[in-house]
């Protein structure tokens, strides 16, 4: 189980996001991670350990509203593009400009060759008695892909997942990144749902996840997929 601080997850997604508008400074991952670091050092941290901290996350924003969020969204943006000002400042090897690779310099051939990775969503929902809503505590969910029991991509995101009454019949995964040689990729997500005292419900759902070229090893605001509330019958 690894310590992990939630808001790096949140600053590395809203440096990316606030580079795609600067088109003044060529966007590397040295630049990025300059950046981050440079905004981390000045906002509060945020820990988890493991998948039941990030469902804990997700548990406190969706019962608080925006008012919730780790940090302001406006003021967020207004420290990475500070950050991003003197970063820039400090290094030589930053480019005035985004270099732009001239149409046709690659070759079918190359692109043929690339090796994709499919960063998959991190999942999320919740599961409560059919009759009265109430969370159903200590359900197994299961996760499979393509029919395949899905590995976490970190130790700490359990497969299956027990919910618990810490995070109110939420459950939450991260799947193991895929590769191939398309540029995309369809899949079929299964959800299974175990519990002795109610009968088995399975939730399904086909994803096309984008292929991309570098692994992301952190939460992205663009890979949450909230299945909603499923419910269960109690057996009998």
């Amino acid at each position: 189980m690894r310590l992990k601080n939630y808001n790096e997850d949140l600053v590395l997604d809203t440096v990316k996001i606030v580079l795609q508008d600067r088109v003044d400074v060529r966007p590397t991952r040295s630049l990025i991670l300059d950046v981050a670091a440079y905004v981390l050092n000045r906002i509060p941290p945020k820990y988890i350990t493991s998948d039941r901290g990030f469902t804990r996350e997700i548990v406190q924003g969706a019962g608080n509203g925006e008012q919730q969020r780790l940090v302001n969204a406006i003021e967020l943006i207004t420290q990475v593009n500070r950050a991003i000002d003197v970063v820039i400042r400090r290094r030589r090897d930053s480019a005035p400009a985004r270099v732009k690779r001239p149409s046709g310099s690659t070759s079918p051939e190359a692109e043929q060759q690339l090796t994709y990775f499919y960063n998959m969503p991190h999942i999320f929902g919740r599961i409560v008695d059919a009759r009265d809503g109430k969370p159903v505590i200590s359900a197994r969910a299961t996760l499979w892909i393509n029919e395949r029991l899905s590995p976490p991509a970190e130790a700490g995101w359990r497969n299956p997942f027990f919910t618990n009454k810490q995070t109110g019949g939420y459950f939450s995964f991260w799947p193991h990144v895929e590769t191939g040689g398309s540029d995309s990729v369809r899949l079929q997500m299964k959800i299974g749902f175990e519990h002795e005292m109610y009968e088995p419900v399975t939730f399904r759902k086909n994803l096309k996840v984008p292929g991309e070229l570098f692994v992301f090893d952190y939460i992205r605001g663009d890979k949450l997929l909230d299945v909603g509330t499923l419910t269960m019958q109690p057996a009998g």
